[in-house]
């Protein structure tokens, strides 16, 4: 045979001259191209026959010699006898080990080198491993995805983990919560009898394989399993925090008094004879921000950002400082703030407590009735507050335009209000986030939700803020020539892919987002959130529209601000819970000095990674410990039925929020009576097969209370149908 020939159409002939063994190879090189396009299922010798091109002369006993010469070349694998699937050639990756709670293994490549995807590690090849090291492995692509096996460590996990101790005679065993732990921890040393069902943070310190268990010690005891201040320990630990200070940390910040010297106040710019007043929840500790308010001579406003001048306090180098960058940030649990200072900074010499002197790093603003600014200022100053305002106190003052200081709060909200309409008409994202809180008895236990009204004292304070962080960011961006390293909080335009989901998402509505260009896309995002206010899918398509956003972070690379239509935009203004904040007081302290080289862009850029980092475990925790709560308060509703709404649809089931508790769970799709039901992706529905009901994000159900275990912070609903 010196000649094949195939044809796709009869004006379209190919001819292949060829030896055997060339024909072979061709022949070859189709079926591989077949078998590998058969991602689900196998490939046999029917199966390759039927996809072979029109025309072809290839009948079924030289495609099992070309299947049998591929297997030889490693090319496919036989799964079963006369089944083959591809197999790609063995490579090498490293990345971070993951293993979900069957034991299978995922190892996520560093540097995104297979574009998103991970390698699957069968759980018989996982033993010895953690989640979170950091491995090597060798892999291929096997049928659906690349599979392989772990070749060696390169880095062992530094991860404390959280559970409960078993004490057996003088050993104890770490049963973690963390259900990825496949065995439970040893632990020899240090291990009393009263430690038996205590709950504890343990680091492993060896992982032999031909150990079943891993050896830990003891970090810290946590308290009582079960008892609530043991639940939020266990929480923040969790998420790498440290639930109190050291000693050293806490007598360092002890040197400083409530005094401050007359050789200080010369220093600063004096600004104690000026109207200064905070506007804080009703159970705040600490005051970080304070805004003054004095009319000029010329009938323009002066108005005084002022925030506490932690850096004065928390020296660079020192053990404050090094706790607090090792922090980045408070944490706040649904039932109590972690502070990143010790509480004798964060809570008084910090605090901008009414009627006490305290030292603050100010942004001084000169501003006509339009809200336009005509001069700023920045530098120290010492302040004196004369009123702590309640935000309920405030917004009664705004609304009734009776009581202290009212006239001068009633300008400063009309003033805040013009600067957010600026911002708006600049293109900044109409998003109004709600939040919960919980009312706790004296033991933590949980006796109601409510969800968190936002008053015009709320925004009034927030712009000033946000004006104050902006005009920061834009004097050492525009201003400082050459151009001076800095820290910036950034929020990048939405990925495209992201975009274009949500674009679909909300026609599913009867809406629509224009994705033409950024202008377009701003304004149908803030017109979306216009149309659907006070309508059921109003939370649904915000939440959407949040998740399409790229998220904030901190850098020194970039200043611009997408959510918030800011060119150029920092965080200046809460030092005392978040290290960027003080790291921007030191820099802009030392430029306005004419001092340069503090840190370089490098060492910036470490501290703005760890910081972002950081800030995304504190937000994780403060998540963890307001489904803990929430699991707690449903517990005494085991049986009741609820009316809900859904807020969420997956493969496994329907997420649904109790209207008159804000509460949310789970209904699981394999509890659902009645029909097969199904979740379908380009719908965005869980749909049944037979009856064709349906469920979409908002739609009203009617739910009951499955169980609520606040140990896994979970939920279980029954759909009432």
């Amino acid at each position: 045979m010196g000649f094949l020939s195939f044809s796709r159409s009869p004006s379209s002939v190919i001819y292949l001259c060829s030896t055997n063994t060339r024909l072979s190879k061709f022949i070859e090189d189709i079926v591989l191209s077949i078998v590998k396009d058969m991602h689900r299922g196998t490939a046999n010798v029917h199966k390759v026959y039927q996809k072979i091109p029109r025309g072809a002369k290839i009948d079924k006993n030289s495609i099992w010699d070309a299947l049998k010469s591929l297997e030889e070349q490693g090319n496919i694998e036989q799964k079963s006898k006369n089944n083959f699937i591809f197999t790609s050639p063995t490579h090498t990756v490293t990345g971070r080990l993951d293993i979900n709670r069957r034991g299978v293994g995922y190892v996520i490549p560093e540097n995104d080198e297979l574009n998103g995807e991970d390698v699957k590690i069968a759980s018989k090849d996982v033993f010895g491993f953690l989640p979170g090291d950091i491995v090597e492995c060798s892999y291929s692509f096997r049928g659906e995805g690349y599979k392989g096996k772990i070749t060696g460590l390169v880095k062992r996990t530094d991860k404390t983990w959280i559970g409960t101790l078993d004490v057996f005679e003088n050993v104890a065993y770490l049963v973690s919560d963390n259900k990825q732990l496949q065995e439970d921890i040893l632990i020899r040393k240090g291990v009393k009898p009263d430690m038996h069902g205590m709950k504890a943070s343990v680091k492993i310190i060896s992982f032999d394989v031909k150990k079943r268990n891993p050896l830990g010690v003891i970090v810290d005891l946590l308290g009582k399993a079960g008892s609530n201040d043991a639940e939020m320990h266990a929480i923040v630990a969790e998420y790498g925090f440290k639930t109190s200070h050291s000693p050293e940390v806490i007598a360092e910040a002890a040197k400083y008094t409530n005094t401050i010297s007359k050789e200080e106040i010369k220093t600063r710019k004096d600004l104690r004879d000026r109207l200064t007043f905070t506007i804080d929840p009703q159970d705040a500790k600490d005051f970080d921000d304070a805004i003054s308010f004095e009319i000029n001579s010329n009938g323009t406003y002066s108005i005084g950002v002022h925030i506490a001048d932690v850096s004065h306090y928390v020296q660079e180098g020192t053990l404050l400082d090094k706790e607090a960058l090792n922090r980045a940030t408070s944490v706040y649990l649904a039932d109590r703030t972690i502070p990143m200072l010790p509480e004798h900074l964060s809570n008084n010499l910090c605090s901008l407590r009414p009627n006490e002197d305290r030292l603050a790093f100010t942004a001084l603003f000169e501003m006509d009735e339009d809200a336009n600014v005509l001069s700023e200022w920045f530098g120290k100053t010492v302040i004196h507050s004369q009123r702590r305002y309640t935000y309920e106190e405030a917004q009664e003052r705004i609304e009734s335009k009776e009581g202290d200081y009212q006239k001068e709060l009633n300008i400063c909200n009309d003033l805040a209000k013009k600067l957010k309409g600026k911002r708006f008409e600049n293109g900044a994202i109409a998003f109004e986030s709600s939040e919960i809180r919980f009312e706790l008895d004296t033991k933590g236990v949980p006796l109601r939700v409510i969800k968190k009204d936002r008053f015009d004292a709320h925004k009034l304070v927030e712009e000033f803020m946000l004006l104050a962080n902006k005009k920061v960011a834009q004097f050492i961006k525009t201003k400082q020539k050459p151009e001076l390293p800095f820290i910036y909080r950034t929020h990048d335009f939405p990925p495209p892919e992201k975009l274009l989901e949500l674009a679909k998402y909300v026609t599913l509505w009867g809406y629509k987002i224009d994705t033409s260009s950024e202008e377009s896309i701003r304004k149908s995002i803030n017109k979306l959130m216009l149309d659907t206010e006070g309508k059921p899918e109003a939370s649904m398509l915000q939440m959407a529209a949040i998740r399409s956003m790229a998220k904030a972070v901190y850098t020194g690379k970039k200043s611009e601000h997408f959510g918030l239509a800011f060119k150029y935009y920092t965080h200046f203004t809460s030092p005392i819970r978040r290290y960027p904040d003080l790291l921007v007081h030191r820099l802009l302290f030392d430029y306005l000095n004419g001092k340069k080289g503090r840190l370089s862009e490098n060492m910036i850029e470490q501290m703005a990674e760890h910081s972002s980092n950081m800030e995304q475990k504190a937000s994780e925790a403060e998540r963890a410990s307001t489904k803990y709560k929430m699991a707690e308060y449903m517990e005494q509703y085991v049986g009741q039925t609820f009316e809900a709404k859904v807020s969420g649809l997956t493969e496994w089931g329907i997420y649904a929020e109790i209207i008159e508790n804000y509460c949310e769970g789970m209904v699981r799709l394999s509890d659902m009576k009645g029909d097969a039901f199904v979740y379908m992706e380009k719908e965005k529905k869980v749909i049944g097969r037979r009856t064709k009901r349906f469920f979409s994000m908002g739609d009203p159900i009617t739910i009951k209370v499955k169980r609520a275990n606040k140990n896994l912070r979970q939920i279980d609903f029954v759909y009432v149908s």
